[in-house]
């Protein structure tokens, strides 16, 4: 008898154990790379809507940054202009970071420069990487149509206008 109940015993150790090796750490977890196929396309337009949306809920912040990414894929024309990143969307990336960001300085640093856009006829400026404005300004001229790859962090209220905080991290011709 004291054989069979080590038998037993045994084995239910080794399908127990097996359960809770399978089992996924409680604690912080490394991010998935995004794939183009993870962006789902949509316009501009619509994504700013949906972002001032999200912002009225705030009962009159003048920023806010949220989690959810919602990677997006939007054909837009490439303005030819560029500007440094505003103070206040820098804000918006520094606390976006500081929340969401396993290493702040992964966004914080090269997000410095922003690109204008438009989407019949209304402009917007989108933050792109320092290294790659080079590359895009030689890649694409004032006038061309863009497939841009773009993560939403949230935005700010300026003027009493909604502007959307939108990173672009990936430019393709269409």
């Amino acid at each position: 008898m004291h054989r069979e109940f080590c038998q037993v015993l045994l084995l239910a150790l080794m399908l127990c154990g097996g359960v809770a090796l399978g089992q996924a750490s409680l604690g912080p977890q490394p991010k998935k790379a995004l794939t183009l196929a993870d962006y789902k396309p949509q316009i501009l337009k619509q994504v700013a809507a949906e972002e001032a949306k999200a912002q009225s809920q705030k009962n009159g912040e003048t920023a806010f940054v949220h989690g959810d990414l919602r990677p997006t894929r939007v054909r837009i024309t490439y303005a030819g202009r560029s500007r440094p990143l505003p103070q206040i969307k820098k804000a918006v990336l520094d606390r976006w970071a500081q929340l969401y960001a396993g290493a702040p300085e992964h966004y914080t640093e090269p997000y410095q420069t922003e690109l204008l856009f438009k989407e019949d006829g209304v402009v917007s400026w989108l933050a792109v990487r320092k290294e790659s404005v080079v590359q895009f300004e030689k890649e694409f001229k004032k006038g061309d149509l863009v497939d841009l790859f773009i993560v939403r962090l949230g935005g700010t209220m300026t003027n009493r206008k909604w502007e959307s905080l939108l990173l672009v991290e990936n430019a393709l011709a269409p």
